[in-house]
């Protein structure tokens, strides 16, 4: 079996089908990654000839679909942004959510009569979430499928403390206006006093002192094990509406970090793994108390790596695509490969 994956730049979907591959090829299954804003499809799809196509509706060109058109053993699988019930409810001039346009849905719509594709579409919901953010898809007879984010195991293994990376509180991320209304709430009043030791990362400049710069992707799992406290921060529609597991907090317990993170409904899912804050002063309480007592914060983060490893990493996400497909001994096979190599290590 081939799997062709797509991506279209450096962002978290990026990092996270790059986990996906890291999982096919460890178990034998041959990947190719392709940049399909910079290699033509007929060029790829001719190379490379694949069984499988993980893509995004977004980036449907006529190119793509006629690459589709003409291999009719081809099973895809797409990404694609919201449509259900869910988006009546939701100011868009407020929320930034990725929505399915109409052009998508038409596409989409005549590429199922015609050729039966895309098997499925996907979004890194939960599977509660996506029947109210997804069911719209089932009205043209694809189904909506929940691929949350994971960590990538064969990277966020084996963290060592970092003399230089020591701090207590160590966050990795972006900074814009829309992401900044949480940040500014919940992190900026920690950096004003300097009570704290804060080193902040990420590919975009942070209007405080604290910021570091870009740190290299080798190095993040070992600041998640020599910062004290690695907060999880999330966009503003993920605290309104309860959706959107972000990549991050998986990669800070899988490496073996202590993560407090604010509240999102989904965070519910990594039990006493996390400690959630419903309030801005609620996250500065936790941040003080949490300092204080490591062996707390230990046995917290040893919770949360298990969990993660159990049950959220690259594999287990490969599984449930393969599972999609409709290979289901293969999507078995995967989980029984990745049991294996844990035990090897």
């Amino acid at each position: 079996m081939k799997i062709l994956i797509s991506s279209d730049g450096l962002h978290a979907h990026f990092y996270q089908r790059s986990a996906w591959i890291n999982a096919f090829e460890a178990c034998g299954i041959q990947t190719y990654f392709w940049d399909c804003k910079q290699v033509p499809a007929f060029d790829v799809f001719d190379a490379f000839e694949p069984d499988l196509f993980l893509g995004q509706s977004y980036n449907l060109t006529p190119d793509l679909i006629k690459c589709i058109y003409e291999r009719p053993h081809l099973k895809v699988g797409l990404r694609s942004g919201d449509w259900g019930d869910q988006e009546k409810e939701v100011d868009k001039t407020k929320y930034n959510i990725l929505y399915c346009s109409e052009q998508e849905k038409q596409i989409l719509k005549k590429l199922k009569e015609e050729t039966g594709q895309p098997e499925f579409v996907h979004i890194h919901y939960n599977d509660e979430e996506i029947q109210r953010t997804h069911n719209h898809f089932e009205t043209i007879g694809i189904k909506p499928v929940s691929i949350m984010m994971c960590a990538d195991t064969t990277i966020y293994n084996d963290a060592e403390p970092q003399e230089d990376l020591r701090c207590d509180i160590g966050f990795v991320g972006g900074y814009w206006p829309y992401k900044g209304q949480v940040i500014n709430e919940y992190l900026f009043p920690m950096l004003d006093s300097f009570k704290y030791k804060v080193k902040i990362f990420g590919n975009s400049p942070w209007p405080a002192n604290q910021y570091c710069g870009v740190i290299d992707d080798d190095q993040l799992k070992d600041l998640f094990v020599s910062a004290k406290i690695c907060p999880n921060l999330s966009e503003p529609h993920a605290q309104k509406f309860g959706i959107d597991v972000n990549e991050r907090i998986f990669k800070i317990l899988c490496s073996g970090g202590f993560c407090i993170s604010d509240y999102v409904k989904s965070y519910e899912m990594f039990g006493d793994g996390v400690v959630l804050a419903k309030t801005p002063e609620d996250f500065r309480d936790k941040i003080k108390y949490y300092l204080e007592n490591h062996n707390e914060r230990v046995i917290i983060s040893k919770r949360g790596q298990q969990y993660v490893r159990q049950n959220h990493t690259g594999f287990h996400r490969v599984s449930k695509l393969l599972k999609s497909f409709g290979y289901e001994d293969l999507s078995n096979n995967i989980i029984e490969k990745y049991k294996e190599l844990i035990n090897e290590n």
